[in-house]
């Protein structure tokens, strides 16, 4: 075994434990003993002095397994498993990347050696409870949802327009509820989402982000129980705490509308591809599958921008009106027919690994400034544990005890503001890396367009467009396409020649 290179692993998380029972020196005499009697030649000793194991940011830690991603060892060796981490999902992580390149772990108070059978046998077993771990969490955060809803407590999420956040709840926006207000009496008096959006555009309302309001919006906002006072959980309605906008009365008036309105397909209309997906460019409204006849008594099928649908006497400017199926259905496919192919793809690629690379960068930096506020998270607890420790092991006069009771509470309020610059920034950060883009996936998805879009049928056809673009806006001359999986749109001229 003189070639069997191991890291050791040491660790203590205050200076009393230093000093005192299981120290450092006493660790490295064990395991350097062990290592002796193994034939272990030791590579590197890693030393960590008043770091928590609770989480993995550590330096001596992070080396270690700087160490493990270079397979520079064929071992890790620790004294206690608690020394390497208190996270059971932590230390299954670890696992993972040791397993994936084949350095074995031993710990000597556990018997965890992955080097026999036995200590195999063992690990998969804590790695059995951990998954036991993670599932029993979101069993637990699961019936804490259930119980919150059941509570009448908002439980987070996308927020309704017409509420705003306070401490975790919702409660009417001034503005945005005047607005709620007056949409669902426009659309008692029109029974119509269009004529009611016109109405709110052309009076100067806007949406949250200054939009104008389109007939889907607000057909969602007329159906959702929450203005009611309600709160939805997996299906259910609760009585909510947050107050209600809209009277049950008005709110089953308006459902009722609705119910009798309408918007059922009839058996003879007519089914576009792009249905719910093509917007006009001119005015934004969507636009709708339609057909009309030619002199020849034949059927000529087109999409019709919704603002010409019935239109009230000098209420529509639309320079666009209509847009032939067969000329924007089949530039459609061509268009994700070409990015399949491997030289217009390299270019969204590039693009795509830039947009990458650039979210990566203010990733880093985020985790820098995250790194930096823990050590003085850190700093700050143990200035606080010495404080604490002089109180119990110290004779003050009440004074002098007043005193470092004030400090303790300074350090308190620092530390909670500490942690809650903490969890913004963690917030932050999972926010900005929701932002990076799979291009594996986007690549897969229209390879495999390519090959089977021939063997598709109209309604295949569709949910793959569905699934893959978010909305195209449909210009005299130009097609813009929102892909899902792209935070920028894509241009394309609308005749290719």
């Amino acid at each position: 075994m003189d070639n069997f290179k191991v890291d050791l692993y040491i660790r203590v998380s205050t200076e009393r434990q230093a000093n005192e029972g299981d120290s450092l020196d006493e660790q490295e005499n064990e395991l350097r003993k062990f290592c002796d009697y193994r034939g272990y030649k030791i590579h590197q000793v890693y030393i960590e002095r008043g770091k928590s194991g609770g989480n993995t940011n550590r330096p001596e830690y992070q080396r270690l397994v700087k160490d493990i991603q270079a397979k520079k060892v064929n071992a890790v060796v620790v004294k206690k498993l608690d020394r390497l981490s208190r996270s059971l999902l932590d230390f299954e992580s670890l696992m993972k990347t040791m397993q994936e390149k084949e350095i074995e772990f031993i710990s000597l108070k556990e018997s965890f050696d992955t080097t026999t059978a036995m200590g195999k046998a063992m690990l998969r077993v804590a790695l059995v409870f951990a998954q036991l771990e993670r599932e029993q969490t979101s069993e637990r955060l699961v019936d804490v949802m259930e119980y919150r809803a059941s509570q009448g407590m908002y439980n987070g999420g996308h927020r309704p327009f017409g509420y705003t956040n306070v401490d975790k709840q919702i409660t009417p926006h001034k503005r945005e509820k005047e607005i709620v207000v007056l949409m669902f009496d426009k659309y008692i008096e029109t029974k119509s989402t269009i004529q009611t959006a016109r109405f709110l555009n052309d009076t100067g309302y806007r949406d949250r982000d200054n939009k104008l309001f389109d007939n889907r919006k607000i057909h969602r906002i007329i159906q959702n129980s929450v203005y009611t006072g309600k709160v939805i959980w997996n299906g259910k309605l609760h009585d909510g705490l947050h107050q209600p906008i809209i009277s049950e009365a008005k709110f089953n008036q308006v459902q009722k509308i609705i119910e009798e309105s309408n918007y059922k397909v009839r058996p003879n209309q007519v089914q576009g591809l792009l249905k719910k997906l093509l917007f006009c460019g001119s005015c934004g409204s969507y636009m709708t599958p339609s057909h009309s006849l030619n002199r020849m008594k034949n059927k000529f099928y087109y999409y019709r921008c919704r603002s010409t649908c019935n239109p009230e006497k000098g209420q529509h400017n639309c320079t666009i009106k209509n847009a032939p199926f067969a000329l924007v259905d089949n530039r459609v496919k061509e268009i994700l027919l070409e990015l399949s192919q491997e030289t217009q793809f390299k270019l969204l690629e590039n693009r795509i690994l830039k947009h990458n690379q650039s979210v990566e960068r203010e990733e880093q930096s985020m985790q820098k400034e995250k790194l930096l506020l823990e050590n003085e998270l850190e700093s700050v607890r143990e200035k606080k544990d010495k404080y604490l420790d002089s109180l119990i092991s110290s004779q003050f006069l009440s004074k002098e005890r007043e005193r470092i009771n004030q400090k303790i509470g300074e350090l308190e309020l620092e530390e909670k503001q500490i942690k809650a610059r903490i969890y913004k920034l963690e917030f932050n950060i999972c926010e900005v890396l929701d932002t990076v883009i799979d291009v594996s996936l986007l690549k897969k998805r229209l390879i495999s367009f390519k090959t089977n879009h021939e063997s598709y049928t109209f309604d295949h056809l569709q949910e793959y467009l569905v699934s893959m673009v978010e909305k195209i806006i449909y210009h005299k001359d130009r097609l813009l396409i929102y892909f899902k999986l792209l935070p920028w749109e894509l241009e394309f001229e609308l005749n290719k020649d």
